[in-house]
């Protein structure tokens, strides 16, 4: 059942000045259900009120109710009349009863804010459009209860991103009153067509195929393109100072359809060839917007500022939709709401306040509740924000600078959810075919295999891997100077994996040459000096037979395998060594690796000896396994930050850099080790940190995929691919949407990022594989979707068992963090709610703050939250069975990491 805002209206009314104010008190009381069933019409006039009620209502009982609802001293049975407010002199309103033999007609309603008649169907919403909106064309209404919130601004932002997307775009001012498009443009085009035109066109139609208004709309209009989208001003002279001389409302009327707007627009809209009508509505509650605004059909956007006066009118607005024009129909678009003018490290709390409460009134709107996973839910009412800009307060005159401006301030990434929920047309010669079920079967077992093999890549042998831009950028800086480099990556983002792929490589050429840099002229060999104990037994052995072979060529000697590099390490943490001595200690392995058998008091002597006539690089991973209790002991601190900090510094002091240094090791190993300026460490090897970003996520998805034969393109196409194209690419494997191309439910890649990511708005390559093989498992014999290979169900059912699986992996390679998803997996039902706080669950600051740099819990005042990939494995539901504000929470962790960042 919809969530409805609290309105109930006073028991009587406070006063009654004029008929004015008599018809509206009615009103609202038809639209409260509060009128008895035998009363049919009340219409005051200015003598006096005629109340229509059923046959056989006695006039007692009609006193007697007007009576209640109006109070004694304001209702006078005896004299037939009501009494009005006065200053010491009567006003008498006389009252008629009008028993009416017949049933009246019923109301004509039309969308509009004022009600011809106050009737008992108030209380009922609108008339349901009797079709979809003509050719299934989009339209998308920005509105805001003030003005000066950004709107206009946000309207452009959403249709210039949707132009550069590809799609054709149709942007109207339909701000009739103050238009701001209109003056964007007026220096830019030449404005031969505008609302004004086609509003006066509409009504002036004989028919209803507004024959005049779509011929002459099309025949000007294709001429007012601005960068890809189609621009339809609110009037032809922007100079031009008057009230407008037709507005939207003098269209409906009894003949017409009440969308007859909406209608003719998408009518207009699909002439031009435009995917996505966008709408620039008036301010306020005004009719000029009522037409569209209570149109279920149109994507409504609801613009605030989270001042209390803006969102308690928003949220007033969102109860009459809630009340007229609620969604209908599963097709009906949910309604989006944009935050802005905010600052994110002022307005935390009370941002996060705002966003649930017009949340819930938003979802008030919604045809129906859901009862799908917390994600479903939660992306079904976006929450956008925009962080408050001062260069916005001065916008420029012309529309080029305005989209310059527009550009810089990042505005369209605030609309990301709203632009992915959009329908895409696909023109039919575009549709692929749907292929037959026993192959879509035969595919979803293939991808199953692949990504399974691939969840544990580094067990695996295959030696072809995805470039990603940090793996591009650490080849590309180094195709003459060898690298000495930390690569930082959090669990799960293919550390060891990567690492695997090197020493795969005999030389650091060849691993830039796979990694798509060919001109690299390092022909020098990468030497594996600790690996993760996690590598299956035919790699572990392969890279020992490698390392033995590389050490005997470059110094007759033998290497030294993991194991005793490991116990090298282990010996030395029982002592207390200096940073100079744990400098040594690690200088020790790399000779040790490469057979020279030296000690600590020599070992620079010996590599300094080495470098005068050889090069090679020394490739580190598996540094958790090797200090199990990084989070507790200073003595493996101070051994990890030697090995980040000094020992790159002592390498890079050997004239030409002879010996190279690649350590592949974990974020929170790193936050742990540099205790002083870890933000500027981070920052030195930023751009060869393994985050998998959104694009590059996609990337691996559709990679995978490309591998497992459930996408039909071709590995290079995959790799050079935008962010654009990998999206529609992946829309073959998972649909557009978690259901049908016409329900309401999430874009399938918007449920995929908010399903996978932690609180550090990081996404990783574990996930992403193993998610792909349980959904495509889980989606083998689904014959319903024959139009994708992973469908709704599937991926849903995936979501939980990844989640199991995250954890697993966390508690076998993280020892402290998975200790403490430990304690928190067996808390008692009723203790496993969020949000908590940390005394309920018996967590320590210090704990907590392990957890944060792990992505695990979000802190939001004094209360913690969990992401979904950790929530399910870990049993936590919300207190009160209410929805996890999942959204809001990760927006006010994307603000955190910005201003971090």
């Amino acid at each position: 059942m919809n969530e409805r805002l609290d309105v109930s209206g006073p028991s009587h009314p406070d006063h009654l000045f004029t008929w004015l104010d008599v018809n509206q008190y009615f009103a609202e009381l038809a639209r409260q259900g509060r009128w008895p069933g035998w009363l049919r019409e009340v219409d005051a006039y200015w003598d006096g009120v005629r109340v229509s009620v059923a046959p056989s209502t006695r006039p007692d009982d009609v006193w007697e109710w007007l009576r209640d609802v109006l109070g004694p001293l304001t209702v006078e049975p005896a004299r037939g009349c009501l009494l009005l407010d006065d200053a010491g002199e009567e006003r008498p309103l006389s009252v008629i009863i009008d028993d009416q033999d017949e049933i009246p007609d019923s109301a004509d309603r039309r969308p509009r804010w004022t009600d011809r008649r106050v009737v008992a169907e108030l209380a009922d919403p609108l008339p349901v459009p009797t079709a979809p909106l003509p050719h299934d064309r989009p339209i998308v209404a920005f509105h805001s209860f003030k003005g000066g919130v950004g709107r206009t601004l946000h309207c452009v932002a959403a249709a210039r991103k949707l132009a550069e997307s590809g799609q054709r775009v149709l942007l109207i001012d339909a701000d009739l009153e103050a238009p701001g498009v209109t003056w964007m443009v007026a220096e830019s085009i030449r404005i031969d067509f505008a609302y004004e035109d086609f509003l006066a066109l509409v009504q002036g139609s004989a028919d209803s195929s507004f024959a005049e208004a779509i011929s002459l709309g099309r025949k000007f209009l294709v001429n007012q393109e601005l960068d890809g989208v189609l621009v339809m001003p609110a009037r032809r002279s922007h100079h031009r100072l008057s009230p407008p001389q037709i507005e939207p409302v003098d269209l409906l009327t009894a003949d017409r359809s009440p969308y007859i707007l909406s209608d003719a627009l998408a009518e207009l809209g699909h002439t031009l060839g435009a995917d996505v009508i966008m709408v620039d509505l008036r301010a306020g509650v005004s009719e000029l917007s009522a037409p569209l605004l209570l149109d279920p059909r149109v994507s409504r956007v609801f613009v605030t500022t989270i001042s209390d006066q803006s969102v308690k009118g928003t949220e007033r607005v969102l109860y009459e939709l809630a009340q007229r024009a609620p969604a209908r129909t599963e097709d009906d678009p949910d309604c989006s709401l944009l935050l802005t003018q905010f600052s994110g490290q002022d307005h935390g709390e009370r941002l996060a306040e705002v966003a649930a409460d017009l949340r819930r009134a938003a979802y008030a709107v919604s045809a129906t509740s859901r009862d799908a996973s917390t994600v479903d839910a939660d992306i079904a009412i976006p929450s956008m924000t925009s962080e408050f800009n001062p260069a916005l307060l001065n916008l420029p005159a012309s529309w080029e600078a305005v989209i310059d401006l527009v550009e810089r301030a990042r505005l369209a990434q605030a609309l990301a959810p709203l632009i992915d929920s959009l329908p895409r047309i696909t023109p039919v010669d575009q549709i692929p075919a749907e292929p037959e079920p026993a192959s879509l079967d035969a595919i979803r077992s293939r991808l199953a295999e692949v990504a399974g093999n691939l969840v544990f890549a580094e067990t695996s042998p295959e030696i072809d891997f995805l470039v990603t831009d940090a793996l591009r950028n650490l080849a590309e800086a180094h195709r003459t100077e060898l690298p000495i480099e930390i690569v930082v990556g959090g669990k799960g983002a293919g550390k060891t994996f990567t690492y695997l792929q090197l020493c795969r490589r005999s030389t650091w050429a060849e691993f830039a040459a796979a990694a798509g840099v060919d001109d690299a002229t390092l022909r020098i060999p990468t030497i594996p000096v600790l690996a993760s104990t996690n590598l299956g037994d035919h790699s572990a052995t392969a890279i020992n037979e490698r390392r033995i072979a590389e050490a005997s060529r470059l110094t007759g000697g033998i290497a030294a395998g993991s194991q005793t590099v490991r116990e090298i390490v282990e010996d030395a943490l029982a002592s207390e060594l200096t940073s100079s001595g744990w400098r040594k200690v690690w200088l020790t392995c790399f000779a040790r690796a490469i057979g020279l058998n030296t000690t600590p008091d020599s070992v620079e002597d010996s590599l300094t000896a080495f470098a005068r006539t050889s090069s090679v690089i020394f490739v580190i991973d598996g540094l958790e396994d090797l200090f199990p209790e990084f989070v507790e002991d200073n003595r493996q601190q101070r051994a990890l930050r030697a090995l980040l900090v000094d020992c790159p510094e002592w390498l890079r002091t050997l004239r030409g850099r002879p010996l190279g240094m690649v350590a592949f090791v974990r974020r929170d190993l790193v936050q742990k080790a540099i205790h002083q300026n870890v933000a500027q460490f981070e920052k030195r090897y930023e751009k060869y940190a393994l985050r998998w970003n959104r694009e590059e996520a996609l990337r691996l998805a559709a990679w995978v995929c490309q591998r497992g034969e459930a996408l039909k393109a071709s590995a290079d196409s995959v790799r050079t691919a935008t962010a654009d194209r990998l999206s529609d690419l992946m829309s073959t494997v998972w649909g557009d949407k978690m259901g049908t191309p016409k329900s309401k439910e999430a874009r399938s890649e918007v449920w995929f990022f908010a399903a996978l990511s932690d609180f550090r708005q990081q996404i990783q390559a574990r996930d992403i594989v193993s998610f792909l093989s349980e959904a495509a498992t889980a989606s083998i014999g689904a014959d319903r979707w024959s139009d994708r290979v992973l469908t709704p169900v599937a991926m849903r059912s995936a979501l939980p068992r990844c989640s199991s699986q995250k954890i697993e992996a966390i508690s076998l390679e993280n020892r402290p963090v998975g200790a403490l998803l430990d304690r928190l997996r067996a808390l008692d039902a009723d203790q496993r709610k969020l949000p908590f706080t940390l005394e309920s669950i018996g967590l320590t600051a210090e704990q907590a703050q392990l957890l944060d740099a792990n992505g695990v819990v979000f802190r939001e005042a004094d209360h913690y939250w969990i992401p979904e990939i950790f929530r399910h494995g870990l049993g936590f539901d919300v207190a009160g069975g209410r929805r996890p504000r999942v959204i809001a929470v990760a927006n006010l962790v994307r603000r955190r990491n910005d201003i971090a960042g």
